[in-house]
């Protein structure tokens, strides 16, 4: 089961080999701006949780998630792993 803790533990360790950060400054509390990610930055990550638990990130899933720490980066892509419910 994919919960918010082992999809933050994979955006970490992907941040962590995209950038140049302390491993301590990477917590579930911070921001994404904060990390001076680039567009390359971005589509890497997205490629990444694509292949390894299938949830497509595109840009407006940000704009319009308000999404800002990598806490809610987290959540958000935990819930987009939850089935919909089909109505009987």
């Amino acid at each position: 089961m994919t919960n918010v803790n082992s999809v933050f533990d994979m955006v970490r360790e992907l941040i962590l080999e995209l950038k140049d950060v302390e491993e301590n400054d990477v917590t579930l509390e911070t921001t994404i701006e904060s990390l001076s990610l680039d567009s390359l930055d971005f589509v890497e990550m997205q490629v990444v949780i694509k292949k390894k638990i299938s949830v497509v990130l595109v840009p407006e899933s940000f704009a319009n998630s308000n999404i800002s720490t990598l806490r809610q980066l987290c959540e958000f892509i935990v819930e987009q792993l939850k089935p919909v419910a089909v109505p009987v």
